[in-house]
């Protein structure tokens, strides 16, 4: 089962999973004691169901300043695994310490604890170094031939296919799914956020409310049939992650709905969203002796499919953007990266970055579509402030060409 996922995009949800679990722990930190030491609710370890289940290290030292050093750890592994250093040992360890604290005191248990536990593990399989990690930044090939496992992407739709079905069948025994009135209790009860969408649904008749519940329950049931189909995989998986969403405008418990959209980031095909099909062969003018230029240009060669390898590459001010673009037209530029299309256009600053974006699919080109609505004023003048500060926050490159493999620097002129 192959996956659009490249070493960017991937690095990307690689970032939201561990910051997501550094807030976790750091939120875990001042209820250490109460919660999971020998003087707190739980002060014997034993008397845990799970207290034997797997080598615990709180079964054994449950002290609260051993506890508070072990949500720690959990914080540091976190950051590890956002930044991409160390990430794959840093998943192993936050899954021992996420099953430690869980064994330990059971209560804290949501539904998509298990899942996060699996994405961990499933993350500490797969190959090590994608672009936009910390280990990968002084590679000399950006990609450095990063792909996601066909075998872990499929083991990752298997997982949360009959997840999803296999909730939808218990609910079956529940009569407030059965009789359509669990959309209304989720809405009474004391945990509803207080808001002008919550206060509309209740005044809604509740046929509507019934309806609404049997059809999430019906696309639960349906989710692991529609995972089958090629088609008919993504609207089952936008369907869950509108539940999700919606869950989490509405109940005072994000908890549950953020680590089952982690899940669904993991299980997102960026081949779903192509990139736009352009014939033309562009040409990208950049600061040769700009750092931040420079990685930007490695990003696009990390990012882009081989069907996309028709941009060209050159320095600004060289031989090859005078002989394209006229001197008087040079001269009206600004300090921009620029981008001349087949057809002649020329695009600077913030038109640059969405022509770029939108060339790759997937995340980016989501990235491009929730950036063009913003006016280009405001989009060109967030450019340039980064723009300003380039010199200072990069180190200048020693050579106009940033450091590649010889197939790749065949794509740049002078």
């Amino acid at each position: 089962m192959k996956s659009g996922w490249t070493g960017g995009q991937y690095s990307v949800f690689r970032a939201l999973l561990g910051s997501y679990l550094f807030v976790r722990f750091v939120r875990l930190i001042p209820w250490g004691t109460e919660v999971f030491s020998n003087q707190g609710v739980l002060p014997v370890a034993g008397d845990s169901p799970f207290a034997h289940v797997f080598p615990n290290i709180l079964t054994v030292f449950d002290a609260p300043m051993f506890v508070t050093i072990i949500l720690l750890v959990g914080a540091v592994m976190s950051i590890c695994l956002a930044i991409g250093w160390r990430d794959r040992i840093a998943a192993i360890v936050l899954w021992y310490v996420s099953a430690c604290l869980f064994c330990r005191n059971p209560l804290i248990s949501n539904p998509s604890l298990p899942y996060i536990g699996w994405t961990l593990l499933a993350h500490a399989c797969l190959p090590r170094a994608p672009f936009g990690s910390w280990e990968a930044r002084h590679r000399i090939d950006p990609n450095g031939a990063w792909q996601f496992p066909g075998p872990i992407f499929a083991a990752a739709w298997i997982v949360m296919a009959l997840g999803y079905s296999y909730g939808g069948v218990t609910k079956l025994v529940s009569p407030s799914w059965l009789d359509g009135t669990a959309l209304h209790h989720v809405l009474a009860n004391p945990l509803a956020r207080p808001s002008g969408l919550r206060e509309f649904l209740l005044t809604l008749p509740p046929p509507i409310l019934r309806t609404a519940t049997w059809m999430a329950l019906l696309a639960e049931l349906a989710f692991a049939p529609m995972a089958l189909s090629r088609k008919l995989r993504p609207v089952a998986w936008l369907l869950m992650l509108a539940m999700h969403a919606g869950l989490i405008l509405l109940v005072d418990f994000a908890e549950l709905s953020l680590g089952m959209m982690l899940l669904h980031l993991f299980t997102f095909d960026p081949a779903w969203i192509e990139g736009r099909r352009l014939d033309e062969k562009a040409t990208l003018f950049y600061d040769g002796g700009c750092g931040l230029c420079h990685a930007s240009v490695r990003w696009i060669l990390a990012e882009e499919r081989s069907d996309q390898a028709t941009l060209r590459f050159a320095p600004i001010g060289g031989a090859t953007m005078s002989a394209m673009i006229a001197e008087q037209d040079r001269a009206l530029l600004p300090d921009s990266v620029i981008v001349l299309t087949g057809d002649g256009l020329v695009r600077c600053r913030s038109a640059a970055v969405l022509h770029i974006l939108a060339r790759f699919g997937g995340i980016w080109r989501v990235l491009a579509f929730l950036m063009k609505p913003f006016p280009r004023r405001l989009l060109d003048w967030a450019y340039d402030r980064v723009a300003a500060m380039r010199h200072r926050l990069f180190a200048s490159p020693r050579d106009a060409c940033p450091m590649l493999p010889a197939e790749l620097r065949s794509r740049f002129l002078p």
